[in-house]
């Protein structure tokens, strides 16, 4: 559930959310029921839509028809969710009853969460945590300001610089997600709104979404209802050599004009395979084995732009051969047995594209992690593959670890 959702609920139904057991009954659930990662994803967003009121409870059982699976006991799922999650919430949601009953259940006893509505807790002159525990604990935190102008929401209207209201900003700028080193510092460096700060604010801000995105610990001071924020001292003593942000960014771009132009229109690429995107893959079979990167990357642009690389990965045996081999190699046989379940389409195409530049066309680290930024961005709101180290202001593979025989991101 995004930020600004959970804010918008009550304080007993926020730190409902936030507790622990209710994490613990959604994983008993997800556990009894045997549901894989998409299935997962799927019943986290309906509870999530029936607790923000956009879904009727007692529509949930025919919502979650669409989980995507014909062996499941989708009345049985239902009937845990709504007792389990549903119930303790009953005063607010309503009509939780009515839903267990058409279930075929028994409604347990009546439970009720105490009002916290009057019992406002407000945020001090000094407190460290990230921001979503800050958020959680401090009811006006959220509605404190960042910087002393106004800043321009998303429909064009002015607004307190509270940071609900940037990071508002901050997500309609990027896009929804996970955002990388990189993305933050484009969204610093080139956003309208952050043009208009002044270099502390600046600051302050870029620490306080390093602690929405990592949920990295900040130091935050409140002077007369203005936020500061800044990094904990061992933090900043990690990151006391100071790079250009904006000449990183700027040697990016131009890198990226660069492969841009070198690259072959997709007309020419589909003009060879005969307008049949299938047999792209064959050409980027035979390039590879050419080492041609200037076709090889070409045909990567359009796999991608005809959102047909995610399929070439996982059903044309061909690259599943060699890149389960490239996995085998590099983390251990047991994580290529673990990569044909493997559900993370941004994982499966950072191996994809680290064994075609790296492995395949022996491309430099910053030549193939600008090219893997450059592909990976053509995906409407994909996370990225790339981060741009600070220390030293060049763009680098997003780093991978390998815990119990799976493969899983070391963020950075």
């Amino acid at each position: 559930m995004e930020i600004s959702d959970l804010q918008s609920l009550p304080l007993e139904i926020k730190n409902y959310l936030l507790d622990e057991n209710t994490s613990s009954n959604n994983i008993k659930i997800i556990e009894k029921f045997y549901l894989n990662n998409q299935q997962v994803d799927f019943l986290m967003n309906l509870e999530n839509k029936v607790i923000l009121k956009n879904v009727s409870c007692i529509d949930f059982p025919k919502e979650l028809e669409y989980i995507g699976s014909d062996l499941l006991d989708i009345r049985g799922l239902a009937l845990e969710v709504a007792i389990n999650i549903f119930w303790p919430i009953q005063d607010y949601l309503g009509n939780v009853d009515r839903l267990i009953l058409r279930l075929g259940g028994k409604v347990p006893k009546a439970q009720h969460l105490p009002s916290l509505t009057l019992q406002q807790k407000t945020f001090p002159s000094l407190a460290k945590g990230t921001v979503d525990q800050l958020m959680a604990e401090y009811d006006d935190f959220s509605a404190l300001r960042v910087s002393a102008k106004k800043i321009v929401n998303s429909e064009g209207h002015l607004v307190p610089p509270s940071l609900d209201n940037w990071i508002k900003d901050y997500v309609h700028y990027l896009g929804a997600g996970y955002h990388n080193s990189l993305q933050r510092a484009q969204y610093l460096a080139k956003s309208p709104n952050a043009l208009g700060l002044a270099d502390g604010e600046r600051e302050s801000l870029r620490c306080f979404l390093l602690s929405y995105d990592d949920k990295l610990p900040i130091q935050v001071e409140n002077s007369e209802g203005v936020l500061k924020a800044e990094l904990p001292q061992e933090k900043i003593e990690e990151s006391a050599q100071v790079i250009d942000i904006e000449r990183s960014i700027a040697d990016l771009e131009n890198n990226i004009r660069k492969l841009d132009q070198l690259l072959l229109p997709e007309s020419f690429v589909l003009s060879e395979a005969g307008n049949d995107i299938y047999k792209v893959r064959d050409i980027l079979w035979n390039a590879i084995g050419l080492s041609d990167k200037e076709k090889v990357l070409s045909c990567l642009k359009v796999l991608v732009s005809r959102k047909s690389l995610d399929s070439l990965i996982k059903e044309d045996s061909r690259f599943v051969s060699i890149l389960k081999r490239f996995v085998g190699i590099r983390y251990g046989l047991a994580l290529s047995v673990w990569f044909e379940t493997n559900q993370d389409k941004l994982l499966a195409r950072r191996l994809f594209l680290e064994l075609i530049l790296v492995d395949k066309l022996r491309m430099s680290e910053t030549e193939s992690a600008v090219a893997a930024f450059y592909l990976t961005s053509q995906w409407a709101q994909s996370g990225q593959v790339t981060y741009l180290d600070q220390k030293d202001g060049q763009l680098k593979w997003r780093n991978l670890q390998a815990t119990k025989n799976q493969l899983s991101w070391l963020d950075n």
